[in-house]
Formats: structure tokens, C-alpha cells, sequence
């Protein structure tokens, strides 16, 4: 194929330091499935209105420079986690990007230990030699596993660096939940509580809770989100010092932009969220 030929519709960055073109020639989108993962997007193919398959990127950590090294590690792991007998490799290959990212892929079928269907997954292994990735390309329908290849590859074949002039659309799984919210309940004593935290982008948060709209308690400290829970250390509260209230987890039970639903596991309360405008 080509590439010259081919008609692009925009850059997207995928993972930090790599951009793929979203091909015109092909029915695709960059968006969050859910799911498979409720806070990464994903490159979604399409044939209409039947969602065939996606490709989920990820950055390896560094040192990771040996395609046949990893390959060799992922059919091992594989093999072990599958039924005896079960992984076949259906291709192998390799080829380079118009980017200039060496790539090696494998194809293989394998079935889960403790399953009866087999699973189909095509990897990629994405290298500029200084960096590499993988991309995991994963059926969602009855589509013909020789079109997902192709396309696929399509794809990959137009891995580059992000220019300067492309706007990032990786986002943190924090990001979400950037902002000032609003809530509040009913303490052991029936008092209200209110509480008011703002989420900032350095990962720092303010917070203030006013009992019975009198006594105060302010916080300050760091947050990060790992998947269905929020986590808190503070570095400062007044009057509760930072030796008698260090961390504190609450579970989200919901999130949908505007409405942020938290168990305080040291309360066992739940609390409802709302997004300040």
C-alpha cells in the first residue's frame, strides 16, 4: 500500500511521544469504550453502525528496546494463562512506518484457562528505538479476521511523533474530575456536613467541611484516582493536625461528569457530588 495515496483526516496522539493518522479510507474513531476501559480512549473500527474492533495503545517503561525479547515474553505468559495446548500463532511479521517506527506484530488465538471459546488478538509492538509501545487490536464482532489485520496495519503504518502542532487528547484518568464540588450529610450526632473540595490539575486539592454551618475544618494535600477510588494524603488540616488524619480512601459508586458519588470509608456514608458551575 501506498501511503502517499492515502487520505488522512486528523493526527491523534495515542500514547505519550507516538501520533497515528485516523485514515479517511477508513470508518474509524478515537473514544472511550467502556466496556473496556471507562477512562482511556481507544481507536474504535467501525462498518457502519457494527462496532468490529478497537486498538488499545499503551507506552512500555523504559529499557524495552528488543521486539523479539517481549514477543517472546508475551507468548510465554500467554501460553501459561491459557489451556494446554490451545495458543496458536497464526502470523508473524514486521515493517516500518512512514514515521519511521520499526513495528512487529504477532497473530494468535488462545483460550483462557477455565474457558471453552478461543480468543483471537492481534499485538503490536511499536519502536522508534529510543521509546516503544504496544497496541493490542481486539475483535468485538463476527468480522473477518483478515480485514482487522489489514486495517489494522493500515493504521500502524503511519505511527509518527506528535508535531508541535497537534493538541494531545491523552488525558490523565484524573482529569475528569478536575473542579470545585459541592456536597453534603448527616454526621452520627444529625448534624449537616457540608463538604467543598477542589480537584486542581497540579494533583493538589483545598477542602472544607462546616459542621452544623459553624466549625470549620480546612485541608490541603494530594489526590490521585486509580480506577473506582479516590485517594487522599494530606499535608495540612486545621484544627485536625496531619499526624491524626494522613490518607483517607472513598470509593466513586458513580461519576458522570456533573455528579460525583463517594462511600467515606472511615465514616461508611455515602455522599453525593455535585460539580460547582
Amino acid at each position: 500500500m501506498v501511503l502517499s495515496s492515502q487520505v488522512y483526516s486528523e493526527s491523534q496522539v495515542v500514547a505519550d511521544g507516538l501520533a497515528i493518522e485516523l485514515l479517511e479510507t477508513l470508518d474509524l474513531t478515537y473514544q472511550i469504550v467502556p466496556d473496556y476501559d471507562d477512562t482511556e480512549s481507544v481507536v474504535a473500527g467501525w462498518d457502519g453502525d457494527e462496532f468490529q474492533y478497537f486498538v488499545a495503545f499503551s507506552k512500555l517503561p523504559p529499557g524495552w528496546l528488543d521486539a523479539e525479547v517481549w514477543i517472546a515474553g508475551f507468548t510465554r505468559d500467554i501460553n501459561a494463562a491459557s489451556e494446554r495446548n490451545s495458543l496458536e500463532v497464526l502470523g508473524r511479521g514486521s515493517f516500518k512506518s512512514s514515521g519511521g517506527y520499526d513495528l512487529s506484530y504477532i497473530e494468535i488465538t488462545f483460550i483462557p484457562k477455565g474457558e471453552l471459546e478461543p480468543q483471537y488478538q492481534l499485538v503490536h509492538y511499536i519502536t522508534d528505538h529510543k521509546s516503544s509501545y504496544l497496541a493490542f487490536a481486539t475483535p468485538t464482532s463476527e468480522s473477518d479476521e483478515a480485514k482487522l489485520r489489514s486495517e489494522v496495519i493500515s493504521i500502524l503504518k503511519t505511527s509518527h511523533s506528535p508535531a508541535s502542532n497537534i493538541t494531545p487528547l491523552v488525558r490523565k484518568n484524573e482529569d475528569r474530575y478536575l473542579g470545585l464540588w459541592i456536597g453534603d450529610y448527616e454526621d452520627s450526632q444529625n448534624r449537616n456536613v457540608e463538604v467543598i473540595f477542589e480537584l486542581k490539575n497540579d494533583l493538589t486539592f483545598a477542602r472544607k467541611e462546616v459542621i452544623a454551618g459553624e466549625k470549620e475544618a480546612v485541608y490541603t494535600g494530594v489526590w490521585s484516582i486509580s480506577k473506582n477510588t479516590l485517594s487522599w494524603t494530606y499535608l495540612y488540616g486545621k484544627p485536625t493536625s496531619q499526624e491524626s488524619k494522613s490518607s483517607e480512601i472513598n470509593t466513586i459508586t458513580s461519576f458522570n461528569g456533573d455528579t460525583l458519588v463517594l462511600i467515606f470509608e472511615d465514616k461508611k456514608i455515602e455522599v453525593v457530588m455535585q460539580r460547582a458551575k
